[in-house]
């Protein structure tokens, strides 16, 4: 074998042990914790488990001291946070866009078991929309099963809002960890 080729053949054994060497490196890409599935014609299920206990999940995803720290979408920032955490109460969270336009998103408390879970119906001011939603808080030793259950009025809803809910839960719920981890 020519000298070259014996030392094209060393040059790039090195290049490739280095590559795996660096990629051994380098931080893994996390995936998503989120798992979202459609278990019937009318529903979106969001599962999570969060390293926090269950008061504290319950907490930061119910009181407005909490949610003004994690809640905000790539883009908008959170501007006005109400929340009366009670059967019969409501939330009203309104966003807005670095253009200034705003958008609400409220809802009605169906019912509220600290630390359990909660039920509510959401709306939207950019949408006739109705979406009854039941968020389950499981105890797992020192973790949370955060289990929410979206039903929607049909199938068509359903399945046109699935992508944006499965991708706006994963980021929304990866900033809720992190901020649960400095608590």
């Amino acid at each position: 074998m020519p000298q070259s080729i014996v030392r094209m053949k060393i040059v790039a054994l090195f290049l490739i042990t280095a590559m795996v060497q660096l990629a051994a490196q380098a931080p893994a890409k996390k995936e998503s914790t989120v798992q979202a599935t459609k278990p019937s014609d009318l529903e979106i299920v969001l599962t999570r488990t969060f390293t926090a206990p269950r008061q504290a999940v319950f907490d930061a995803l119910t009181q407005e001291k909490h949610l003004v720290h994690w809640m905000k979408p790539t883009h908008m920032s959170l501007v006005k946070c109400e929340v009366d955490l009670r059967d019969g109460g409501s939330f009203r969270y309104v966003f807005q866009r670095p253009s200034g336009a705003k958008m609400e998103v409220r809802g009605a408390y169906q019912m509220v078991d600290p630390p359990h879970g909660f039920a509510y119906i959401e709306t939207y001011d950019f949408s006739p929309l109705k979406v009854m939603v039941a968020t389950a808080l499981d105890q797992a030793g020192s973790n949370t099963v955060f289990t929410q259950t979206l039903k929607y009025p049909s199938k068509q809803e359903r399945d046109d809002d699935f992508d944006g809910v499965a991708t706006s839960a994963t980021e929304a719920y990866d900033k809720l960890e992190r901020y649960l981890s400095h608590q």
